[in-house]
């Protein structure tokens, strides 16, 4: 649901992550054949399936390995998310909240994913139903700035209603 968000002539911002990695795995075959999708990402497995496309266009960002996220960050990842700008940005959490917003669990990340949601006109968060409602170890970025959520189900009703009452658009697959 959340790769159908995305249109041809797009600027997209992939965060690291599985669920990111889900988004950029289901981007549909026309838009993965033409050249007029642009895609950026700090995910080596984002790199992955998006270099195994037939045509891509991708912007891979640089800095210091995490290991334990498969992900780019710091300075120098920063340094080049801020020479950028996007369309969309898909971005995932550990926690999801509206009082603390989006959250995750390492300091560099959070970093990363905050430059990324500040580049892009639209922002849509990833999560399955576990994240929404617990609130992570270090910000990313304040509900407000999340235009839309694709979470499960399993979704607690009470929680996507103070997400939509907050402004943000729930798609439940």
């Amino acid at each position: 649901a959340a790769a159908e968000l995305i249109h041809s002539g797009d600027v997209v911002i992939f965060d690291s992550g599985t669920t990111v990695l889900q988004v950029a795995a289901h981007v549909p075959g026309p838009l993965r054949n033409g050249t007029d999708l642009t895609t950026v990402t700090n995910s080596l497995p984002v790199i992955d399936e998006t270099t195994g496309w037939s045509r891509p266009h991708v912007i891979c960002l640089g800095g210091l390995y995490l290991p334990g996220h498969q992900a780019l960050v710091g300075p120098q990842t920063v340094a080049d998310l801020r020479e950028l700008s996007a369309d969309i940005v898909f971005v995932g959490c550990d926690g999801l909240t509206i009082e603390t917003g989006l959250t995750t669990p390492h300091v560099l990340v959070a970093e990363v994913g905050a430059t990324m949601v500040s580049r892009a006109s639209r922002v849509v968060v990833v999560a399955d139903s576990s994240k929404l409602g617990r609130r992570g170890f270090t910000p990313i970025a304040p509900i407000t700035a999340v235009n839309v959520l694709v979470t499960d189900a399993e979704a607690d009703p009470a929680e996507l209603d103070r997400l939509r009452a907050a402004g943000v658009d729930i798609i439940v697959t």
